[in-house]
Formats: C-alpha cells, structure tokens, sequence
C-alpha cells in the first residue's frame, strides 16, 4: 500500500476503529468508571462511554477533513493539518506506549510509594492541554481558511 494515498481523514478514521475496537475489547465483563470529584458531588462515568466519545471525536474530525476535500473540494494548508493530525493521533499512540510499558514493566516493589498512574495522569494532563489549546484551534482555523479560499482542488 502506497503511503501518499492515505489521507488525513483516513487516519482519523482508522484511530476512531481502533479506539471503538480497544473499547470492546478491553470492557468485556469490566464495570471499570471514571470519578470526578468537584466539590461535594462525584460525576460517576463508565469509561465504556469515555472510549466511544473519544471515537466519536476522531471519527468528527476525519469527518470534517473529507467534507472540506471531497464535498467543497477546497485545498486545506498542508502545516496546519500535519501539526492537528501530529497532535491527536501522536497523543493517541504515545498514551498506548506508556500504558504498555507499565504493563510490561510493573511497579519497582522495592520503592511502593512511587505510583505508575501520577506518571500516567501528568502524561494525560499534557496531552489533554495540547488537544484543546492547540490541536482544537489549529483544526478550525484549517477548516475555515480551506472554506473561505477561492482556490478549489
């Protein structure tokens, strides 16, 4: 398979399988849930939910990119969608890596106070800030720039 013949809404698109495939996967017989403590109430979420609101999400975003390509048939700024797609499907891969490698290599027993999931949480916080103040924008100003430009495929 040619590597130029992807395009950017594919990649999304196969992320969004993978992560609707890892959701089915992984939550077969689990009652695992996402607590978030604000105040004095807990916002209980399943993370089956979680893992398909992600989905949905790169499915949206590969959804966006094809509508502009193959619909409007607009040129979208080739940076600008290099350093989204870097941004969320690197995010995507790197949160995969280090979930594997604490996998593969569990918790030193001879230090117990160090927690794997602090390391794993601050790696979440960084990917979670870098999808919203930078790779949410970068989208939409590539979508509106590719709308409003009179140049067409």
């Amino acid at each position: 398979m040619n590597l130029k013949k992807i395009k950017v809404y594919n990649l999304f698109w196969m992320v969004a399988a993978v992560i609707l495939l890892i959701a089915i996967l992984k939550n077969k017989g689990q009652d695992s849930t996402f607590d978030i403590n604000v105040h004095d109430t807990y916002f209980v979420i399943a993370d089956f939910y979680i893992e398909v609101a992600t989905c949905l999400f790169f499915f949206l975003m590969g959804l966006g990119y094809w509508l502009i390509q193959k619909v409007y048939k607009k040129q979208l700024i080739k940076y600008l969608t290099i350093i989204h797609a870097a941004i969320l499907i690197g995010s995507f891969i790197l949160y995969w890596i280090i979930m594997l490698y604490f996998k593969i290599f569990p918790k030193d027993l001879a230090f117990p106070l160090f927690d794997d999931y602090q390391l794993i949480n601050v790696v979440l916080v960084i990917e979670i800030l870098l999808i919203v103040f930078i790779g949410i924008p970068v989208y939409i100003v590539n979508l509106l720039i590719a709308i409003f430009r009179k140049n067409k495929l």
